[in-house]
């Protein structure tokens, strides 16, 4: 140990002779300026800009602010390599620097500045009367104020670096030994004698560079020694995690992706053998809009194969709350981009920080020519070590893709943490080998390395390090600095020869942490789910639009909607884990996208123009009756009153076509007196019987078809509870399994009254107080309806409480299944296994199902994704509180509604109905001052005739002419089915998700006859 402390203290001093003063401090002014004034700055004159002194005092979150000077290196410095080093208060906390830079010397950026990357070259060899005129761009988030900035000169010396780095990489190695490691006092021994070769003296610049060779000289032996030939092999890939919006917004993102470019490139410019890697589209795409200079660099060392497209997303979103389609565009739109921007085809989902990762993504992936899935995020599981790190990763439909788990940590860790950013040293390439489950299967792996989160990228330090440890370092594994797609073709080449040797995980791959997500700022929830519905509603009228009327196909409209929903789906902003800004960039968003969407939709229904003033949309694939809300100037059959307040006129229309928009007149009305019995704890019909208790809780429900009582008697169901809801780490992420601990009822009934008696439902209306939030619920049951739906407002004020809605069931079942995108998954009610245990807190889409054979219970949502099921008790998570990273969460008002479905194991009727709960029918009135020449009512584009298929989109293909139609199989069984085209199409083919590989289909008798297999996506591509 003397030895390390010997050569620590002396490579510390070597170390502080790489960069050495040259007690020149660049004379600064200043200005402060918002981020729209970026191109106002760049060009207007300095004269008015204040000095930077000492005491400057600057910083504010969400701040942008200028530095700009000459620098003049001394004569006595020519031919020398001067950097310049930014002087400021940096702080670095979760994943962040601040104040982060980007730095333009003679008016050409130069690279990023931040903690980790303070020095920035200004000329490799100065020359007599040289001036460099410097310009600084900083970026302040956190809210603290910074105190002074600067800019000083230093010499960079590279044979003293070259030096530092060939002595400390090999005794960072030693360290991690063993004691009685043969190679550790090799080592040692070696890096003391070269030490002890370094001259210190000062005076004598030419003994001391003779003394550096020499000790050089001296360490290259360990370099050459000879360590055991088959040792491993790791890949290494320069990288940098960049989130979209965290604890910064968006528009900060941008300037983060700007810096962490420039700096990836000026490294390159250094570094001939650097590789860098980098996937998100939507940054991508901000950079070449925001900095076309930095892009068509990227652009070019692309094309030498220096600059690594992979990754096939858009961005990297959220894969458990963001709905199918959405993650089918992702796909469709981030490898178009790579395509059509590069030239790549991308071939891997890089999904490194997502909170859990939905057993759809195995299918998605074949379906588009994917073959590998990354991530690390599963090593933060609070209970449980995922077994490999290799293996095959099966969906729902049996497809399987290679699923690989980075295992890059410190070689010393305690922990099953892995890390996706490390500042790489040799103990992460140690780590990664020793934290490698399966090193009997193979010796190569793979990292990327990095400063992330918010960015910044490797470092010339990193790079050093990669250099020593691929010369090969006696007990270290070797490094191979080089691009990640390689790795992995030989991975999947070897996996493919030899699938006996590799696991199948089959299905979810459950976070074990961060439960919170599916629940934190619930309205940005709810504004995804309305607007993924929204969009589906705009492409199919945009397609009827187009057939029927030669309205234009809006592409370029409906893809910038589309570009707001994939935005605000990324994985800290849909997951409710932001600063509070960043969701107010997301409201007006969603704003923005609303009323874009209603403007569209008034030209389609102008442009389609049924006959009559109103017109009844029905935008799934099968034939459709419900009740629908009625403008106020149409005739209604009863008043809808609302949990916030609001009342609607409603009639009930039967036979409703599909993918059809026709006249109110020409739809069925019904009229008939089916049975509805209100009283004031009752509600009941021909097929449900439901009474409440004297706080407005279920006191049973009583299936009248079976005779069935379905909740436990005796127990409360749609009992309102609130919880305890303080996690020991991250606040909006994690509900801990302790949150049971303390609970408190809700059953302050402040009011209870019959809102609605007939004919076509009835409803009781209860409020509750809880603190200082307010509850109300509208419960309805419609006329011959074996469903009870809660429409339910809360304005909410409490902080770190958590409040769910639980239903005891008196079934028996062991599991629960679980609506999940294009599908559903089967999880356990039972806790026999640590597994079992650790999902307390589930994800869902629509709907959750519990029930026997032949008899089941579902529970539907508009806009709700946590859930928790145990000993078939279920609870639905309504709402959360966190505090951090945004104090206000959740605070305020809230709309949803929720919904008991009893019925018969039918799982196609519980998806129809979760269908019908989120995309009811439309009655929507016509813009009469715009309309055409009446057009009556447009001819159903086709029509999905067997149950248990569904379509999910309809859209124009993105290239060529034709059409495109997703329809899956909703119940896991495999189905014949066939699809009516209504004559519109001559000719069909099948798909992959990309919309190419077509295969051709028969039309026969203007039907499609399709096979499914359980939970098979399949797309179609309709043509005249």
């Amino acid at each position: 140990m003397k030895t390390i402390r010997k050569l620590d203290n002396l490579l510390s001093r070597l170390a502080e002779r790489i960069f050495q003063p040259l007690d020149i401090s660049v004379p600064l002014t200043f200005r402060a300026a918002s981020h729209d004034e970026r191109a106002a700055v760049l060009t207007e004159d300095r004269a008015g800009w204040l000095p930077v002194t000492r005491d400057h005092i600057w910083g504010e979150p969400d701040g942008y602010y200028w530095f700009g000077g000459t620098a003049q290196p001394a004569e006595d410095v020519a031919g020398q390599r001067i950097v310049g080093r930014i002087e400021a208060a940096f702080g670095n906390v979760m994943g962040r620097s601040d104040p982060q830079c980007l730095v333009r010397i003679n008016g050409t950026i130069a690279q990023g500045g931040d903690a980790n990357h303070r020095e920035f070259l200004l000329t490799p060899a100065a020359s007599l009367g040289q001036s460099f005129d410097i310009l600084i761009e900083a970026g302040t988030i956190e809210d603290r104020r910074q105190l002074g900035f600067g800019v000083t000169l230093h010499r960079h010396d590279l044979d003293i670096e070259e030096t530092y780095y060939d002595l400390r990489v090999p005794l960072d190695v030693a360290r991690l030994l063993a004691e009685d490691d043969a190679r550790r006092h090799f080592i040692l021994r070696t890096l003391n004698e070269a030490i002890d070769a370094i001259d210190f003296r000062p005076g004598n610049e030419e003994r001391f560079k003779a003394s550096l060779a020499k000790a050089q000289a001296i360490a290259a032996a360990i370099y050459q020694a000879v360590d055991f030939e088959d040792k491993p092999v790791v890949v290494a890939t320069g990288h940098t995690h960049i989130d979209v919006a965290w604890l910064w917004r968006v528009r900060e993102t941008r300037q983060k992706m700007a810096r962490s470019m420039a700096t990836a490139l000026a490294l390159m410019e250094e570094f001939p053998d650097y590789r860098f890697m980098y996937n998100q589209c939507v940054l991508l795409d901000y950079l070449d809009k925001d900095y076309p200079e930095l892009f068509d660099r990227i652009r070019a060392h692309v094309t030498t194969g220096r600059f690594e497209i992979e990754g096939a997303l858009w961005l990297e979103p959220d894969v458990n709350i963001a709905g199918g389609e959405a993650l089918v565009r992702h796909i469709l739109y981030g490898v178009r981009y790579h395509r059509e921007t590069f030239g790549v085809d991308p071939r891997m989902v890089w999904l490194p920080d997502t909170f859990g990762y939905s057993a759809a993504l195995p299918q998605l992936m074949a379906k588009s020519g994917l073959d590998s899935f990354v991530t690390h995020k599963l090593s933060w599981n609070d209970t449980n070590r995922m077994p490999e790190d290799k293996l095959f990763w099966q969906g729902i439909d049996g497809s399987q893709v290679v699923a690989y788990f980075l295992t890059t940590q410190p070689y010393d860790s305690k922990l099953i943490n892995t890390t996706y950013c490390p500042n790489l040293k040799p103990t992460h390439v140690m780590g990664t080998w020793k934290r490698h489950g399966q090193q009997h299967l193979g010796k190569e792996l793979f990292l990327v390395y990095g400063h992330g989160d918010g960015g910044g990228g490797p470092t010339r330090e990193m790079l050093q390090n990669i250099r020593r440890m691929e010369r090969g370092i006696p007990g270290c594994p070797k490094v191979e600095h080089g691009p990640m797609r390689p790795f992995f073709e030989r991975l999947i080449t070897e996996m493919q020869a030899h699938p006996d040797r590799y696991p199948v995980w089959v299905g979810e791959l459950y976070l074990e942490f961060h439960r919170g997500t599916l629940t934190s700022v619930a309205k940005n929830k709810r504004f995804n789910r309305q607007a993924e519905i929204a969009l589906r509603e705009l492409e199919t009228l945009a397609v009827m639009a187009e057939r029927h009327a030669d309205h234009a196909y809006p592409a370029e409209r409906l893809r910038a909607l589309w570009d707001i929903v994939m935005l605000n789906q990324f994985h800290d902003i849909l997951p409710g884990s932001s600063i509070g800004a960043v969701f107010d960039d997301s409201d007006r968003d969603y704003a923005r996208l609303f009323e874009e969407a209603a403007a569209l939709k008034g030209e389609f229904l102008s442009t389609l123009n049924p006959a009559g003033r109103y017109a009844v949309l029905n935008i799934t694939g099968r034939q459709r009756s419900g009740l629908a809300l009625a403008p106020p100037s149409l005739p209604s059959s009863q008043t809808i009153v609302m949990a916030d307040g609001s009342e609607a006129g409603a009639v009930y229309l039967t036979d409703v076509p599909p993918l059809s928009l026709i006249p109110v007149d020409i739809a069925t009305k019904r009229q008939d007196g089916a049975q509805l019995i209100v009283e004031p704890l009752r509600l009941a019909n021909d097929l449900i019987d439901v009474t409440f208790d004297a706080n407005g809780r279920i006191a049973s429900l009583t299936d009248r078809k079976t005779g069935h009582s379905i909740f436990k008697p005796g127990q409360p169901a749609n009992r309102l509870q609130a919880f305890r809801d303080m996690p020991a780490e991250y606040d909006a992420w994690d509900i801990d399994s302790d949150f049971e601990d303390q609970s408190f009822e809700i059953d302050n009934l402040v009011s209870a009254e019959i809102v609605e008696t007939g004919p076509l439902r009835a409803a009781l209306r209860f409020e509750w107080r809880y603190e200082s939030s307010r509850i109300v619920q509208v419960v309805s049951l419609e006329a011959g309806a074996r469903q009870l739906e809660f429409d339910t407002f809360i304005d909410w004020h409490e902080h770190h409480t958590l409040l769910k809605t639980g239903f005891p069931m008196a079934v028996n079942a062991a599991s629960v299944d679980a609506e999940i995108q294009f599908g559903h998954v089967r999880r356990a009610t039972h806790r026999n296994t640590s597994w079992d245990k650790a999902r307390f807190e589930c994800s869902m889409q629509r709907w959750i199902d519990i029930g026997e054979p032949g008899f089941g219970i579902a529970f539907l949502n508009d806009c709700k994704y946590g859930y928790d099921a145990k000993d078939n008790d279920i609870r639905l998570t309504l709402l959360r509180s966190p505090t951090y990273p945004w104090p206000d969460a959740d605070q305020g008002q809230h709309q949803l509604r929720y919904a008991v479905m009893v019925h018969d194991g039918d799982k196609a009727a519980v998806h129809e109905a979760a269908e019908d709960i989120n995309m009811p029918l439309q009655i929507l009135a016509v813009d009469q001052r715009n309309a055409q020449e009446a057009a009556g009512r447009t001819a159903p584009l086709l029509s999905v005739d067997t149950a248990g298929i569904t379509l999910e989109a309809v859209k124009r293909a993105e290239a060529g002419d034709g059409y495109i139609v997703r329809l899956w199989e909703t119940t896991g069984q495999r189905r014949e089915a066939s699809v009516r085209l209504g004559g519109q199409f001559a000719s069909a083919m099948l798909v992959d998700l990309l919309e190419e590989k077509p295969e051709p289909i028969r039309i026969v008798d203007d039907q499609l006859n399709l096979v499914f297999k359980p939970f098979e996506i399949l797309t179609l591509k309709l043509t005249d």
